[in-house]
């Protein structure tokens, strides 16, 4: 399910304040952004017989990117500790904020009261530039440090491509809401059932994010008091980012990861590592004339290959496991002249591992 904003406060809601009407899909600016937004994650065996595969949709930035944010209101005073509290992600993903006056892909406003949002991820770019991306709207000069904290650590965790984590896949059936009473206790915050159910209980699909399991101590998560819930369950305010929030922001922006490499048909092959669990790789190659095309993993890891294009890296046109030698994988396929890219990541979450790949064009 898409979505162009996450909302965040406790009291009221903003969604679609600010929405355009972009000339791209937001899939395609996340992909234009970032190859690996469209994984392939392999399934078991179908009915068929033959091996399937699940689609993963991401919005993240480019590894190592420098996000430029701005500011276009607010004070000095609450400016300085938003930006400072922001930039605690630089030591989590490899990733940084620029805190600028001119152009920039984040922009920051205090002016709508009571609403706290995000755009999630690379959303931000499908918003007029003269628009916010994000909006802090109750925090001033006199809010509490640890509100700070609450509000800022978990905005800026949308900007990066993280959801609410009640919405994670792996949350279905984990809360038990009592829906009458949530209709009831958002209807006086101004919220609708559409808005409770679009930012409550709709979780999001397996093939539209990537996500670990329910972790109720995320910083992404809501507070739940009990009296929304069925039963004796409750989830306080998080202020702080779970363990399972830096391991997966730090899979998502692995450091040291060199972004997109340029391969060349018939070269050399190139060597490689899958240091982190998680961990996609990406690769661009030209074909100046159609051809058929072979592309290869070799070494110890079970890889798993993608091909994206012609000239479009969110258009997957193939993709394997193990037809390669061993584990590694082997694409044949004939290719229309134009720009490819391929992404490589192990076939386990967890998996790290030595590869190397190439390409080369069958005479």
């Amino acid at each position: 399910m898409a979505r162009t904003y996450n909302i965040c406060s406790p009291h009221v809601q903003g969604v679609g304040a600010h929405r355009t009407s972009p000339r791209l899909s937001r899939e395609q600016v996340a992909t234009n952004e970032r190859v690996d937004n469209v994984r392939i994650m392999p399934l078991a065996l179908g009915a068929s017989g033959l091996p399937r595969a699940a689609v993963v949709i991401m919005k993240l930035w480019d590894n190592g990117k420098r996000l430029r944010v701005k500011f276009l209101d607010g004070v000095p005073e609450v400016q300085n500790k938003v930006a400072a509290i922001a930039k605690e992600w630089e030591d989590v993903a490899n990733i940084a904020f620029d805190f600028v006056t001119g152009a920039a892909e984040i922009r920051v406003s205090f002016a709508e009261k009571g609403f706290s949002w995000s755009a999630v991820g690379t959303d931000a770019l499908t918003v007029q530039s003269t628009k916010p991306t994000v909006n802090f709207g109750w925090l001033d000069p006199n809010t509490s440090l640890r509100e700070y904290q609450r509000v800022v650590r978990h905005e800026f965790g949308h900007t990066l491509g993280m959801i609410h984590e009640h919405q994670n896949p792996a949350a279905g059936g984990q809360i038990p809401w009592d829906k009458p009473k949530v209709y009831i206790y958002y209807a006086q915050q101004g919220w609708s059932h559409d808005d409770v159910d679009t930012n409550i209980f709709d979780v999001y699909a397996e093939d539209s994010t990537n996500h670990t399991a329910f972790d109720p101590t995320s910083i992404m998560e809501y507070a739940i008091p009990d009296s929304l819930t069925v039963g004796s369950y409750a989830i306080g305010w998080n202020t702080t980012l779970s363990q399972a929030d830096i391991d997966f922001m730090r899979r998502q922006y692995p450091e040291g990861s060199p972004g997109t490499v340029e391969l060349i048909v018939g070269g050399a092959r190139t060597s490689a590592d899958l240091s982190v669990g998680g961990e996609v790789d990406t690769y661009h190659f030209d074909v100046p004339a159609a051809k058929m095309h072979i592309m290869t993993t070799e070494g110890p890891s079970d890889t798993v290959l993608t091909l994206h294009g012609p000239n479009d890296p969110g258009a997957v046109l193939a993709w394997d496991d193990d037809r390669g030698t061993g584990l590694n994988a082997r694409i044949v396929r004939k290719l229309a002249a134009g720009s490819y890219w391929l992404s490589v990541r192990h076939k386990s979450p967890a998996g790290t591992g030595e590869y190397t790949i190439g390409v080369k064009a069958q005479r």
